[in-house]
């Protein structure tokens, strides 16, 4: 007789026994079941566990929610692998402890389904031992897969201390992490910033993140005045709003001054008057298309008030010059949003991503950000593959092949010469050497068929020897001539 088959209850006991953490994740993304040894890596009540959804993320709102969304298997695995397979698929879990620190897990996936083969969600088990390091990719395109850019971008916002959001920022060339610093000691400090880059950086991106680090311990209003349409009076009007909000001892105020390079005179005049005030003791966080050396010669902006707003300056540089940040930085726009779309994806195909490489993105990372929202709309699977992307990128990338194919030059006398040699040759060889015939054929006269002949004689003499139409005419043909 048959053994009976395990009771859930008895398989719980037996789960809630093993060393190993162990969850469930149905097709919801909710964790509906964790273990104790699940709770204990997690440094957190299982209450706080079950019952919540984990998102494909690698940065949440709350520390909580960023240990949970650790635990959340790639959306890929949710998807049949085919009707008669079921192996479990494996990936790298990970749980950050309140000093930001980080541990992984190898752990494996087991897909559910009910009595009618129909999917219900995964059971999870992880490796009992526990590393301070995500696991190295065995080969250089391991790097690009989004399981590997997935636990990258985790330990990066691991590394960084910040609890903000660092999509505009991340990446693996020397700009990100230069800038990193760059962020960090800004928010350290109470200098004026000045924030320069081409239109689509994420220049106030990078002014709000440094703002809401900031914020919390001093409790810091942000003032935004748009550069573009203040004039004098908005200045004014603006500015006096300050002194205000700063009745409030335990508050202070920024001033966040968007596309400062494009603010008029009067107003510049006005502001640099406020500025100078000691009653008015605000840092102002300033953003410019034009760079600081830009700012202090063009002619219609005060050299005086530049110096005075860039103190220290960020310098962002457009997409195009750090195309080797395009996987991470993709990869985490694409993250963000899965923690508000319904659909949760997994990344880019390799296709994808080599589209992104080949792409100049005039427009900069909002391009970038505006063609991934697009194409997640799009996707019929959790990854993003070339057709998914929209018609406006499809036809950009077009139109960027066509600009960029090197231009042909035709010198026409020389093309004509080369079509006449091989239909003389074509000829030649069809009559057979005879040259009668062989300008019957061209609809020429003997006479001006024997110039021809002549000429390219005198041609292959004066030139390198080199294979040419004419090598299969028989050096008879030129008796004649001589």
């Amino acid at each position: 007789m048959a053994n009976p088959k395990p009771s859930p209850r008895i398989l719980n006991r037996s789960f809630d026994r093993s060393a190993s953490p162990i969850y469930l994740v149905n097709l919801d993304f909710e964790i509906t079941y964790a273990n104790p040894a699940c709770g204990q890596w997690c440094e957190t009540d299982l209450e706080q566990v079950v019952g919540v959804q984990c998102i494909f993320s690698s940065q949440a709102s709350n520390a909580t929610q960023n240990k949970i969304n650790g635990l959340c298997p790639p959306p890929s695995h949710f998807e049949p692998q085919g009707p008669t397979s079921s192996a479990p698929r494996s990936f790298t879990a990970f749980t950050i402890n309140e000093n930001n620190q980080t541990s992984w897990k190898l752990a494996w996936t087991f897909p559910l389904n009910d009595a009618d083969k129909n999917p219900l969600g995964l059971l999870v088990f992880c490796d009992p031992n526990t590393s301070q390091s995500p696991p190295e990719p065995q080969t250089e395109s391991a790097n690009l897969l989004p399981e590997s850019l997935h636990t990258q971008l985790a330990e990066l916002h691991a590394q960084s201390n910040h609890k903000h959001s660092l999509e505009s920022m991340v990446g693996s060339s020397s700009f990100s992490r230069q800038c990193l610093k760059r962020v960090t000691a800004a928010i350290q400090c109470d200098a004026d910033l000045l924030i320069t880059g081409p239109p689509g950086c994420g220049k106030e991106h990078f002014a709000r993140v440094i703002h809401t680090a900031r914020s919390p311990e001093r409790h810091i209003d942000l003032l935004t005045i748009h550069c573009t349409i203040a004039d004098q009076k908005l200045i004014q009007q603006r500015i006096d709003e300050i002194p205000r909000s700063e009745k409030n001892s335990h508050s202070q105020t920024w001033l966040l001054l968007l596309d400062v390079d494009r603010l008029e005179p009067p107003a510049q005049h006005e502001l640099l008057r406020f500025l100078q005030l000691p009653e008015f003791p605000f840092r102002t966080i300033s953003t410019s298309t034009l760079s600081q050396n830009e700012l202090t010669t063009v002619g219609h902006f005060s050299s005086e008030l530049a110096d005075q707003l860039s103190i220290m300056v960020i310098d962002i540089p457009p997409l195009s010059e750090r195309m080797e940040d395009i996987p991470l930085l993709s990869q985490a726009l694409l993250e963000r949003d899965n923690n508000h779309r319904k659909k949760q994806l997994t990344g880019f195909a390799d296709e994808t991503l080599q589209l992104f490489f080949e792409f100049n993105w005039p427009e900069n990372i909002d391009q970038l950000n505006r063609t991934i929202q697009l194409a997640a709309r799009n996707a019929t699977s959790t990854l993003i593959h070339p057709k998914d992307l929209p018609d406006e990128f499809q036809q950009s990338l077009k139109a960027m092949r066509i600009g960029t194919a090197k231009e042909t030059k035709i010198n026409l006398d020389e093309f004509l010469k080369q079509v006449e040699e091989e239909l003389i040759a074509r000829a030649m060889k069809e009559a057979k050497g005879n040259k009668s015939k062989a300008a019957s054929l061209l609809g020429i006269s003997r006479p001006k068929l024997l110039r021809r002949l002549h000429s390219f004689t005198d041609q292959s003499k004066a030139a390198p020897p080199q294979t040419s139409p004419t090598d299969e005419i028989d050096s008879s043909a030129f008796e004649e001539l001589e």
